[in-house]
């Protein structure tokens, strides 16, 4: 109900005409009667709370019934308030900017991809919280332009489902606010034990917070007695499991993967994945590349047998604390040869684990590769290991030259022959022996 023409006009007089707001008088503006105090705000409908309002001053304004006919002066404390209110209002959007153009400078970075061209392009769906996992990024530091690097690469990343882009990009910009502490911390001359203190704590709050916020994202909360666990495992992790942050952050978010509360577990199948995928994606599929397969056989992958004995040398150099990039780079180097023997790279203490030798293990390649040079065919699984027991046989009868082990091997692949023994008696001359060391194998 709007207030009385009477009530109105008492305000109106009361008032000279005059906004009270800024000063504004008729007939120069359009006045209005407004409350003080929106009625919303708790404002009464009390003569004290009207005021003359110009309309610019009076926008957005509503009126309310006001029952006393009497006009009094305004009250001082609603003319206070209403400027109090104000200044707030003013102060809460000031305070608000930063955030939303930090969420924007996020949103304009994650929006360049998607599906589809034009009206039917379609952005990667995010998260119900992404805003309160992005402000926590503008709180730590991280400037808004590094997130073009961080979703390129997330994006960019194949093996990661589309559903964990987000938290795969929450993985990496939590390594990138541990690298801008530790650079801080060197720019203001911060002594290096206390650095390397902060630094941990930020490495496992980081780890933490990826893992909570994962398996939050999945509707499967974890319980406080899980997190304390979680918390414990990354607790005994050592400065030397530290040196790759990037590492403990992307083994966190495995964990959500599997919903696994031991930081020791998921870590172990992470390294565990990476080396397996790395042999059996290096293993071709095919040994010439095109239509047809050469000689009308198509080469296929590894057996059951071999990807079982590859993963239990894997778990065998893992239990033997073994760098996972170098199991790496070891599995790779194998599938790339069409072998199930991981050495490449290997000390003499590492391949004692797992009972592979190195050296028959290069002989193997050798004779494979001469084997297949003749006509394309791979040798079959009991020819590679007859190859192999004629290899132990050799080793048996006592001291003998590798060199000749390499070149007998070559040999006996270009004939397609497991067998090397017929090929030793190609040995070295005298004086080329007699500078070569002597392997013995017993």
């Amino acid at each position: 109900m709007a207030v009385s023409k009477r009530l109105r006009y008492e305000v109106l007089r009361r008032d000279n005409h005059t906004c009270r707001y800024c000063g504004a008088k008729a007939p120069n503006v359009p006045l209005r009667v407004d409350h003080v105090v929106p009625v919303a705000l708790g404002g009464t409908d009390t003569p004290a709370n009207l005021v003359t309002s110009c309309e610019p001053c009076n926008s957005g304004k509503s009126s309310a019934t006001v029952d006393s006919a009497l006009v009094e002066n305004v009250a001082d404390d609603a003319i206070r308030w209403a400027a109090a209110m104000q200044q707030a209002a003013d102060d809460l959007l000031e305070q608000e900017k930063p955030k939303l153009e930090y969420r924007a400078a996020f949103l304009k970075e994650w929006n360049r991809w998607g599906y589809g061209e034009g009206e039917d392009r379609k952005a990667i769906e995010l998260p119900g919280d992404w805003k309160a996992s992005v402000e926590r990024f503008r709180v730590a530091g991280l400037p808004p332009w590094v997130w073009a690097d961080i979703v390129d690469v997330a994006m960019g990343n194949d093996k990661v489902l589309d559903a964990n882009k987000f938290k795969y990009c929450c993985g990496i910009a939590w390594n990138k606010v541990g690298v801008l502490q530790e650079g801080a911390r060197r720019i203001v001359g911060a002594s290096r034990p206390p650095a390397r203190l902060d630094v941990r704590q930020a490495v496992l709050e980081a780890a933490f917070t990826v893992w909570h916020c994962g398996l939050t994202d999945n509707e499967d909360a974890p319980t406080p007695q899980q997190a304390d666990e979680f918390r414990e495992s990354l607790a005994a992790l050592t400065d030397e499991d530290l040196t790759e942050p990037e590492l403990i952050v992307q083994a966190a978010q495995h964990a959500t993967y599997f919903s696994l509360t031991s930081f020791a577990e998921a870590r172990r199948n992470m390294d565990y994945d990476a080396i397996f995928r790395a042999w059996h994606s290096a293993w071709p599929t095919t040994w010439v590349p095109g239509d047809e397969p050469w000689g009308g056989k198509f080469v296929g992958g590894p057996t059951d047998h071999q990807s079982k004995w590859v993963r239990e040398q894997i778990d065998k150099l893992l239990d033997a604390k073994t760098h996972v990039r170098r199991l790496v780079r070891a599995a790779s180097h194998a599938g790339s040869h069409k072998s199930a023997r991981i050495y490449h790279g290997l000390s003499d203490d590492e391949l004692e684990v797992t009972g592979v030798s190195g050296w028959q293990s290069k002989a193997g390649e050798l004779w494979r590769v001469a084997y297949t040079a003749s006509d394309m065919v791979e040798p079959t699984e009991e020819e590679t290991a007859s190859f192999f027991k004629g290899l132990r046989r050799i080793v048996s009868l006592g001291e003998f030259y590798l060199a000749d082990i390499y070149q007998a091997a070559s040999a006996a692949g270009c004939y397609q022959d497991p067998d090397l023994m017929p090929c030793l008696t190609q040995h070295l001359s005298v004086f080329e022996a007699a500078a070569l060391p002597v392997w013995d194998e017993g």
